[in-house]
């Protein structure tokens, strides 16, 4: 015989009358809800009685009233289980209900609904902003560069590719709010409407898939935080965390309810102490993620010698280089031992994101930027972000743009970048003019490499 019974409980609160509903139905079937655990899953266990199940609203992260606990209780409604926004009762078959005023019930849902909605909309509003501001307020095209910061982080990579499923959840999200807004205005004091099976349980998975993608978000956070975070921040981030729960403790609500002590301060603590101690330890963990270089450990010259630059703070492999779960940036200087670097006194222009130019001495014949994407059309972008518009292609090379300038004294500059499949190099060299044979060879290279 069956002991134990499990049911998906992640229904918003537009949906409470599908939650309550739910309980009632497992109820009838011989079932008595246990508890709900992590907020999502509900346990059900074999009942000897059958009771009735009522579903009321209440602040999220405070606890209930005793006045109005004690009003409930003397009706016959014990209170169960708190959950989220919801509070789960139970009463004996044919105690009345607990809302009896549909008008004030619809009023505070509808309060309720679209509060939560307009926060989503702000926190959709606010990531396009910052992706508007990117392009419109960094200077000298320097967007790009950030940009392509952003997709060689886990975050900024997984941010970008679920945007369309955000956009697209919003906007479906906010049609059903409508429909619910409808229906309850046609219910006319009266009961709320009970939501379809099917359309309540569409709209719990894709709360449970939510709840999932945030999940998501975090891993990808405490990935690039062991990786780049510095220790003065995370001091700065504790010391906020532990100002904000002073002022959280002196919150009270006006209607005397009890702030509850949710675990939610606790585990903003773990998370900062696992990225700061456990997350650097799993570097090597972090780059397996990333796609495998298809140039190997051959180099751009004939015979050349890599000389890794380290992109990573907490990295101690240079060869790893930097990146995301798809796309990894290597760069390296490359070196035939034919050149006198002491004498050949070479430097190079950085930009910073903020468009602020500095200089690095160069330390190699050549300077080389490997990027090796997951898939072809994230490559094609990083061409894109990295392709000045005034590079001239080469006519005969496919996705292959060289610049060459003169800079004096007898040295010339020469700015190569190019595409093949899903890797993007761009190299820089200031010891004269790169030969066709040394194009050919690399595109040879990496089509060979990626063909098997």
């Amino acid at each position: 015989m069956k002991t134990v019974s499990w049911s998906l409980f992640t229904h918003p609160v537009m949906d409470i009358k599908a939650a309550e509903a739910l309980l009632n139905r497992r109820a009838a079937e011989g079932w008595a809800l246990d508890r709900v655990y992590l907020g999502a899953f509900a346990r059900f266990v074999p009942a000897d009685t059958r009771w009735a199940w009522c579903v009321d609203w209440s602040r999220p992260g405070y606890s209930e009233r005793p006045d109005y606990l004690a009003l409930c209780a003397d009706a016959g409604w014990v209170l169960v289980q708190k959950v989220g926004a919801f509070n789960l009762y139970k009463a004996p078959i044919g105690t009345p209900p607990i809302q009896t005023d549909g008008e004030e019930e619809a009023r505070r849902f509808r309060q309720e609904v679209l509060r939560a909605t307009f926060k989503g909309w702000v926190f959709l509003l606010a990531l396009l902003l910052v992706l508007a501001a990117l392009v419109l307020l960094v200077r000298e095209g320097s967007w790009r560069q950030v940009l392509l910061s952003l997709l060689l982080t886990q975050t900024g990579l997984f941010l970008l590719l679920s945007l369309p499923a955000i956009l697209g959840a919003c906007l479906l999200w906010t049609g059903r709010l409508l429909l619910r807004l409808r229906q309850w205005a046609q219910a006319s004091g009266g009961s709320l409407p009970v939501p379809g099976r099917r359309s309540a349980g569409a709209a719990a998975w894709l709360c449970l898939l939510c709840r999932v993608w945030g999940v998501a978000v975090v891993v990808c956070f405490l990935m690039d935080a062991g990786q780049q975070m510095r220790g003065s921040t995370a001091l700065g981030l504790l010391t906020g965390a532990c100002v904000a729960l002073l002022f959280n403790r002196r919150r009270k609500d006006k209607e005397g309810r009890k702030l509850l002590q949710s675990k939610a301060t606790l585990f903003f603590y773990a998370l900062i102490l696992a990225a700061i101690l456990v997350f650097p330890l799993l570097s090597p963990a972090v780059h397996l993620l990333m796609p495998t270089p298809a140039l190997g450990e051959e180099t751009f010259l004939p015979g050349g010698e890599r000389s890794y630059i380290s992109l990573v703070r907490n990295s101690d492999q240079d060869a790893w280089g930097e990146g995301s779960f798809g796309l990894r940036h290597q760069r390296w200087w490359e070196d035939t031992g034919e050149v006198d670097l002491e004498d050949n006194h070479s430097y190079r222009i950085y930009r910073n994101w903020l468009g602020q130019p500095y200089i690095v001495p160069m330390e190699g014949v050549c300077l080389v930027d490997c990027y090796t994407a997951r898939w072809e059309w994230l490559a094609r972008l990083v061409q894109e972000l990295l392709r000045e518009l005034w590079y001239p292609p080469l006519g005969r090379y496919p996705d292959v743009w060289l610049h060459e300038a003169g800079l004096g004294g007898g040295k010339t500059e020469s700015l190569l970048l190019l595409r093949s499949g899903s890797t993007v190099m761009w190299v820089e060299t200031r010891s004269g003019p790169i030969p066709a044979e040394q194009i050919d060879r690399l595109l040879s290279l990496l089509s060979t490499n990626q063909e098997v």
